[in-house]
């Protein structure tokens, strides 16, 4: 199999057609592998980037695409060859048929390997049923380093709310009827909606308020307060509510409303990516209630799994979730020193990451953070 790198600008939007092609014989690809997605990130976030795609050809025939990007990393001269999507994706993985899969990702392995144009690449939230994870075990003498990421929480649904909800314990299903009669007496017109196409502007507004608002409340900015964040999810939005993917989740009471969940349905599989809710109203758990009435609407869908995706909220146990964890794959180049130094470097940001994350979820409720590395403003010199 040969691979060919290609760093033209325009490349992306060109692949669309076979990109998608490609995906349908992908079985196991989530959302975070469409073009849609990959798109809006580039778009929102590509500026001081520098586009690498890479094609994995068997012939004349298109069988692989890893999406990445080339970066001067964290200001130093360091560069780090890094996923479309890293920061904001969950699973991020390459774009493969599957047949052909584990010969294709073994090739792009040897490639990355072998490649001077970056010290180091840095492939994060790979899942457990990546075949690049696997091509990993196959290579001989591979520098390749492979180690635990993220757990990301799920739940399997099966075909009724009453089967699921049965077997979330006694207590949970006392407390969510509790607290929707509660919000019903409380308030004079209380209704749980999904946004529609005309109402997605406000409602992603809505969202983005009402996140914000949470996380100002703790004297923190919230992972949407940056332009190129809200812009980028509001691309994503757009897109996604016209290929039926997106599930915009709102409870309104008395005409405004005050909890939204940003998820996405896609291959039967249903992603609760993001929510927001309004302080003042956290005596009625509307998160908890929201997040029952995005799980029924993910049963009548006829869903296999409701995904928590990446992080161990407490929030997300309360529905008894089982459990996977998404791996990073570093693989250095040939420039060894260099590559060096990006490990050492690597293993740092880790560090810090980690105890950043261990006092941020010291004020937690019931939101999520992501990191906030998707904008990575720091990597301000463009390479070409």
């Amino acid at each position: 199999m040969k691979v060919i790198e290609i760093r033209e600008g325009s490349a992306l939007a060109e692949l669309q057609e076979q990109w998608t092609d490609l995906l349908q014989r992908m079985p196991a690809a989530t959302v975070y592998q469409t073009w849609e997605w990959n798109h809006a990130w580039w778009s929102a976030y590509g500026r001081r980037k520098s586009l690498r795609l890479l094609l994995v050809h068997d012939g004349d025939e298109l069988v692989a695409i890893a999406p990445l990007y080339l970066s001067r990393h964290l200001g130093t001269p360091l560069r780090r060859l890094a996923y479309i999507g890293t920061g904001a994706s969950d699973y991020l993985d390459v774009i493969a048929d599957e047949q052909r899969a584990p010969h294709a990702c073994r090739a792009l392995l040897s490639f990355l390997e072998s490649a001077r144009s970056h010290d180091l690449a840095d492939l994060q939230q790979i899942p457990e049923w990546s075949p690049l994870a696997h091509a990993v075990k196959h290579l001989r003498a591979s520098s390749c380093v492979a180690r635990p990421l993220e757990i990301c929480p799920y739940v399997a649904l099966p075909e009724t709310w009453d089967v699921f909800i049965r077997g979330r314990g006694k207590r949970l299903r006392s407390n969510i009827a509790y607290y929707e009669r509660l919000l019903q007496r409380s308030f004079e017109q209380v209704e749980t909606v999904l946004v529609d196409k005309d109402g997605l502007d406000a409602g992603m507004t809505a969202l983005f308020d009402l996140h914000g608002r949470r996380w100002r409340s703790r004297m923190m900015p919230g992972v949407l307060s940056g332009s190129a964040t809200r812009r980028f999810h509001r691309d994503v939005a757009a897109r996604f509510s016209d290929r039926g993917w997106l599930r915009l989740h709102a409870t309104r009471v008395d005409g405004k409303i005050v909890a939204g969940l940003y998820c996405f349905s896609y291959r039967r599989r249903y992603y609760y990516y993001l929510g927001g809710f309004e302080p003042a109203l956290g005596r009625y758990s509307i998160g908890t209630t929201l997040t029952a009435s995005a799980i029924r609407q993910a049963i009548a869908e006829g869903c296999s799994e409701f995904d928590f995706l990446r992080g161990h909220e407490a929030y997300k146990y309360r529905w008894a979730p089982e459990e996977r964890t998404n791996a990073q794959l570093l693989v250095p180049s040939t420039r060894r020193w260099r590559s060096s130094a990006m490990l050492r470097l690597n293993r740092l940001e880790r560090r810090i990451e980690s105890l950043a994350k261990a006092w941020s979820d010291r004020g937690k409720g019931s939101e999520r953070q992501r990191e906030t590395s998707q904008a990575t403003p720091s990597e301000g010199v463009q390479i070409t």
